[in-house]
Formats: C-alpha cells, sequence, structure tokens
C-alpha cells in the first residue's frame, strides 16, 4: 500500500504517491490562476481549484495502482487563510478569498477595538490581521452571510470525499477563530462577531481534528471519480508552511525550516506552545498531540518575484537567474502586500532605495532576493530574544533551487541555509496519511540535504552595515506608507 500527499498551494497544486519505502510511484500537477477583480479582492476560481485537485489525484492514484502499490490513505498540506462560502449540498457559492485579499481589515479593525489586539493573539495564537478567515466571512460580500457553512480548501476536499468536513488543527488555528489551547472553535470570538456578523456560527464551521487522524473514507463515487481503490483514508494534515517543515526534516532545536513560495515563510517547532508571543506578531498552533508551530514570515515572497519580473516583461527564471554578480547599493522592502513579522503592517508600502542613473535590473533583482535573507536575519533574532532555538535553517520549495539567488539571500542574512528536497509540502503531506496507517517511513522522514549555502566572507561587513539600514527603512517610511494606503476618495479629503 501507498500514501498520497497533496499539496493544495495559491499558484497550484501537487500530488505525490510514495511506497512505505520512501520511493516516489508519481506525481502531477496543475496550474491556478489568481483574480484580483477589485483593489482589495484576491480569490481563486473554487471550481477550478477543485477539478484541478482531483485531475492530480486521479492521474497520481493511476500510476500508484500501475506501480502495483495502490493509495490506501491521502493527506493534505493547505494554503492558509483561503477560505470559502459554501451551499447545503457542499458546492461553492463564491469565489476562494486568499491569503492576499484585504476585504477583511475593517473587520479585523473593529475586532481588534471590541476585545484587544493581545486577547485575540492569546486565544489564536496568531497576530490580529485581516488574512486570516475569519475576517473575510465577516467582511460578508454577497453569498456569503447566507451561506449554509464556509470551508477552506483541504475541509472543502475532505467534506466532497468523504462526506464529514473535517479541518485540521494547524488549518484550523490560520483561520483566526480556534482556541488553539483546546482544539476547538472559541464561543468567546463566535459571540464577539454576534452584533456585526452573526452568520459566523459554530454550526457553520467544519469539525478541527489533529493531523494524522482519520477524518474519513473515500465514498465509492468519489473514488471511482479520482482514481482510488475503495476504503481509501482521508487523513487531517496541516497548513501548508507545517508541511513543508515536516518533509523538509524540520525538528524542534534542531532544524528549523525556511519555506520560498508565494510568501516565504520561517517554521520553527517547539514542544509545547511558547510563552510570551502575544504581541510579537509570531503565530503558534498545534499540528498535532506532541508538536506545535511558531511561523514567521514575508507577506509576497514569491509574488514580488513575479511582480518583478513582470514590470520587466520577463519571467521570474529569466530575471532571477541573472542576478547582479556584487552586491548591490539598493536596499528592497518587499511590502507588496504589506509587511510580514514582526511588525504585521496591512498598510505597509515596498520601498526601492538608492536608485540612480546607473542601476540596472540585475541589480534591483539582487536587491528583490536579497530582501528575504535581511526579513528571516530580523526574524532569527527575534525568536532568539524569547528564548526560541531556530537550529540549522533548511530551505525548500521553488526558490531553494536557485543557487545564485540562494547565495544572495545566505549572504543578506549571514547565516548558512541548506538546500533540502523543494518537494516538502508534499511529502509533509504524505506523512500524515502514513502515520494513518501506522507507518513511519524512514526515507519520507529523511528527505535529501544539499550542502550548506555559507555567507561570502569578503561581504561580510558590507552585509551586516545593509541589515541595519533595512531594518530602519521601514521605520523611516512607515508614516509615508500609511498616506499612500489610503484609498483615492480618502487622500482628497485628507490634512
Amino acid at each position: 500500500m501507498s500514501v498520497l500527499g497533496l499539496d493544495l498551494g495559491t499558484s497550484g497544486v501537487r500530488a505525490a504517491a510514495f511506497a512505505l519505502d520512501g520511493r516516489e510511484l508519481g506525481s502531477a500537477s496543475a496550474s491556478l490562476e489568481l483574480r484580483r477583480p477589485s483593489r482589495d479582492r484576491v480569490e481563486l476560481d473554487a471550481a477550478a481549484l477543485i477539478e484541478a485537485a482531483e485531475s492530480v489525484v486521479h492521474d497520481v492514484a493511476v500510476s500508484a495502482a500501475k506501480a502495483g502499490d495502490p493509495v490506501a490513505a491521502l493527506s493534505f498540506s493547505v494554503l492558509g487563510e483561503a477560505v470559502v462560502p459554501i451551499d447545503a449540498s457542499g458546492s461553492p457559492l463564491a469565489a476562494v478569498a486568499v491569503s492576499m485579499d484585504t476585504r477583511g481589515h475593517n473587520a479585523a479593525a473593529a475586532l481588534g477595538r471590541r476585545i484587544g489586539a493581545e486577547r485575540f493573539a492569546t486565544i489564536t495564537g496568531q497576530p490580529l490581521h485581516g488574512m486570516f478567515s475569519v475576517f473575510k466571512i465577516a467582511a460578508g460580500d454577497a453569498g456569503w452571510q447566507d451561506a449554509a457553512g464556509y470551508r477552506c480548501m483541504g475541509d472543502l476536499l475532505a467534506e466532497r470525499w468523504t462526506g464529514v468536513a473535517g479541518i485540521d488543527l494547524s488549518q484550523a488555528a490560520r483561520t483566526g477563530l480556534l482556541d488553539v489551547a483546546t482544539g476547538r472553535w472559541s464561543s468567546e470570538l463566535i459571540e464577539a462577531f454576534a452584533d456585526t456578523a452573526p452568520w459566523i456560527e459554530q454550526s457553520r464551521l467544519p469539525v478541527p481534528v489533529a493531523g494524522g487522524n482519520v477524518i474519513g473514507t473515500v465514498s465509492s463515487a468519489a473514488a471511482a471519480r479520482l482514481g482510488l481503490p475503495d476504503g481509501v483514508l482521508v487523513v487531517a494534515g496541516a497548513h501548508d508552511q507545517a508541511a513543508a517543515f515536516l518533509g523538509a526534516g524540520g525538528a524542534a532545536g534542531i532544524r528549523s525550516v525556511i519555506a520560498f513560495g508565494s510568501s516565504d515563510c520561517l517554521t520553527v517547532a517547539t514542544a509545547s506552545r511558547p510563552a510570551g508571543l502575544e504581541s510579537t506578531g509570531f503565530a503558534s498552533y498545534r499540528i498535532d498531540e506532541d508538536r506545535w508551530i511558531t511561523l514567521a514570515g514575508t507577506a509576497a515572497g514569491g509574488w514580488a518575484l513575479q511582480w518583478f519580473a513582470g514590470i520587466v516583461g520577463s519571467t521570474v527564471g529569466a530575471v532571477f537567474g541573472a542576478l547582479s554578480p556584487d552586491p548591490p547599493a539598493l536596499l528592497l522592502l518587499p511590502y507588496l502586500a504589506g509587511s510580514g513579522t514582526l511588525d504585521n503592517d496591512p498598510q505597509a508600502r515596498g520601498v526601492l532605495h538608492g536608485l540612480t542613473l546607473e542601476t540596472t535590473v540585475p541589480e534591483i533583482a539582487r536587491a528583490v532576493t536579497e530582501s528575504a535573507g535581511f526579513e528571516f536575519r530580523e526574524i532569527v533574532e527575534a525568536f532568539a530574544a524569547h528564548g526560541v532555538e531556530t537550529g540549522e535553517l533548511a530551505v525548500t520549495g521553488s526558490g531553494s533551487e536557485n543557487a545564485e539567488a540562494l547565495q544572495a539571500r545566505a549572504n543578506a542574512a549571514g547565516l548558512p541555509l541548506v538546500p533540502v528536497t523543494p518537494d516538502a509540502s508534499v511529502r509533509g503531506a504524505a506523512q500524515f496519511a502514513a502515520a494513518a496507517l501506522g507507518a513511519a517511513p524512514a526515507a519520507l522522514l529523511a528527505p535529501v540535504a544539499a550542502p550548506a549555502v555559507v555567507p561570502t566572507a569578503a561581504h561580510a561587513a558590507w552585509y551586516a552595515r545593509q541589515r541595519h539600514a533595512y531594518m530602519n527603512l521601514y521605520v523611516a517610511t512607515r508614516d509615508i506608507a500609511s498616506h499612500l494606503a489610503a484609498p483615492a476618495h480618502q487622500k482628497e479629503n485628507m490634512p
């Protein structure tokens, strides 16, 4: 018997099947297109996501069967914060609102005024921010208030395939509505929305399930559609950052994991919930009975790369495969979708500082790349200040495969980076499926790692100065960014 991991991402979906000795039996992927129908809406087509997910599962299931090792269990790695309203039959009523979608910022601000940001963080383990699913629901767009329920992407598919709407604990935490201490929906938060968004009710939400626990069995109709044998287990998985952590061999105090994706994220594990992080901007949640994950990262990692490549009329591969060989006298704040940890400022804006008539595209591309290194160095230092050990920094995702870019990031951070298997998210999802079968295949738990990328000694002093200047740049431009973030009609009335 084999296991299948399904990675549901913002830009696409990927599935892979693994034998319990770690051999990959087949993989398939499909791309998704982000839609931006208005200034504050960023969406995925729900039907397209479902079709893509079922297509790749089918292709991989067929490959595993042909290899003589049919799939016995499957699990998910799920893009965070994305949510959709559904009708009584489980069919989506609107587009999927993804992490970058800002419709929930007003609702988040209102909740902050009502209960306070620190109380929200104490309950949910997450910083108060409009990106979380509950605030998108609270915005009350057409099709949302009267919905029969609300689903994130993993539980949407689990319900479609098994009839049971089970959401893993980590993804439930990313809704901004879970009490992470109990693993149950917070009655205090639901009550806090009673006046402004009474449609947020526990009966409309999926059931939280610890990662590695069985949600249900694939129905006969779904099995036929997916190319799966009867009796396949659907297993609670994890938020994509937690799945990447596991798939990259992360371990508490020994190895933390940076996943380069649509947003870049550093993930650290601890045996229990770290104390004293309520006002830091860090996000903590439980993935199962024994492990807690704490996240920190940027709001626009890969999105920033795609933006710049589009600006210069090229592709990410072409632009970021030809970086300036020398450190540029430039600094870039990659806050194209607001800042990430530690500030979590939705009004922050991107800044490119140091432009001259001699500035080149390869120099700007390197500055974009370096910005992730500066961000993660600041985050690592913040973890250390709160007594959380990060250990070795492994890197995964498509960004880990560009040697020049990885060297630039290591230089900017002043920290060694260890590239590991780029398919960590799908491999981590497969680990949850294996756990449900009572297996812990060593090959799935030990990803292949390349030699560490070590900071270049010749540039150490330069980057030390750049890191200091980078941290000051946000502070120096913060008030300007707030002005620029105001809608045009509000700007006209501003003093």
